[in-house]
């Protein structure tokens, strides 16, 4: 038996007890993240782009800097997980293991790479090139979803790995090819 397989029947023995816990862990902080991403973001504009000029101004900024800064990247990190996983198709371990339960409704699609992980790290990590404070914040919560992930037998441990590190290698070529000056929160 691999390592993934030993943790995720460890784990998901444990969430049996704490099923409700594990639903709001394993899909609803997704949610929470992409809200306080957002309120970040409204703020951080705000704070560069003060509304006394017009609000038209800043609506037009908030939209091109959150495309640039924070659509793009997110929207790229999507499609490179929707690719991977159409071409390695892994089963989720609630599939490929009759003694992992299934903890939260999830259909029986391929399960590699998380794309809840893929999302989440593209965004801690777009985030992360302005704000570490927020950005460590938002990492805590998204390693709590990758651990409730495997706990509600949705993924093995390295689905959320490869998610990671897929969100964040995008982020990071993203940052490295574009200019600094497009990826400014100025204008």
């Amino acid at each position: 038996m691999s390592i993934d397989t030993s943790l995720v029947r460890s784990l998901n023995s444990w969430g049996e007890q704490h099923r409700s816990l594990v639903r709001i862990c394993s899909n609803d902080l997704v949610y929470i993240v992409i809200l306080l991403a957002a309120l970040w973001f409204v703020i951080e504009i705000l704070k560069t782009h003060p509304i006394r000029i017009s609000s038209r101004d800043f609506g037009v900024n908030l939209v091109k800097k959150g495309v640039v800064i924070l659509a793009i990247p997110l929207g790229i990190a999507i499609v490179v997980s929707e690719t991977i996983s159409a071409i390695y198709v892994r089963q989720r371990p609630f599939v490929a293991d009759s003694r992992v339960h299934l903890l939260v409704p999830h259909s029986a699609d391929g399960g590699m790479p998380s794309h809840h992980i893929v999302f989440m790290v593209a965004l801690v990590a777009s985030v992360y090139y302005y704000d570490r404070r927020a950005a460590s914040f938002f990492a805590l919560l998204t390693l709590i979803t990758g651990v409730a992930r495997v706990v509600a037998g949705i993924h093995y441990p390295s689905d959320v790995l490869v998610g990671a590190l897929i969100g964040a290698g995008i982020v990071y070529l993203y940052h490295r090819f574009l200019p600094s000056k497009m990826l400014s929160l100025r204008a």
